[in-house]
């Protein structure tokens, strides 16, 4: 496995311990964490259908920290299958072994996810994994850019809070965007119209909360 994407993993697993699964979800959005990133996001689904059970949403996030875990640290001397196929993307001395392990039981489970079509559909219809992808965004604007973003406060309180919902993601968004400056605030503003078009195409009731509270403010 390459440095940068044992790195990424690294620190996917830290999220998923910490059970930031927000920031898990926005790490494992890269070319050839495809499956990762869909371990992830059945946990944040059934988190999110299981709001009132703290338990099974610990289990869930457990799982996929597992997964993800069993990819970065699987022993070399380990004869299961399991996490085997991510090292087939590096060349194998031992080519009696690849057949014979690959041939049937692996070449299913990593081929399935190749095409992107699945992943790309499931992330279509969750809203909250959008929302997180724009919230990782600003965090990471915030960063680089400190001064020309103003006051992130708001932004850096919603990460320290994991039971922060979509729409205090976005009041916390639309407020830090307000305070920003220059490129900054052109990147921030980018980042919640993408957001915005895509709530407002599927009719999300996560702006509609939104308006309802300014409406009411």
């Amino acid at each position: 496995m390459k440095g940068g994407i044992t790195r990424r993993l690294d620190e996917v697993v830290k999220s998923l311990d910490e059970k930031q699964l927000k920031k898990a979800l926005s790490l494992s959005e890269v070319k050839g964490l495809e499956e990762h990133h869909q371990w992830i996001e059945e946990a944040a689904r059934t988190c999110l259908a299981n709001k009132d059970n703290k338990k099974v949403c610990e289990q869930a996030i457990k799982g996929a920290r597992d997964k993800v875990h069993d990819t970065v640290s699987l022993p070399l001397d380990d004869t299961s299958l399991e996490g085997l196929e991510e090292y087939m993307t590096e060349p194998i001395d031992q080519k009696p072994q690849q057949p014979e392990q690959t041939a049937q039981p692996e070449q299913p489970t990593t081929v399935e996810p190749q095409p992107g079509k699945t992943d790309e559909e499931l992330f279509e219809t969750c809203e909250p994994c959008h929302v997180a992808v724009a919230a990782s965004k600003f965090a990471d604007i915030c960063a680089e850019k400190p001064e020309e973003a103003g006051g992130c406060e708001v932004i850096g309180k919603s990460l320290a809070d994991e039971n922060t919902e979509p729409v205090d993601w976005l009041k916390a968004m639309v407020q830090t965007a307000e305070k920003a400056q220059g490129e900054a605030k052109e990147e921030m503003v980018g980042a919640i119209t993408e957001l915005t078009d895509y709530l407002e195409r599927r009719n999300s009731p996560f702006l509609k909360a939104l308006n309802e509270e300014e409406t009411n403010a």
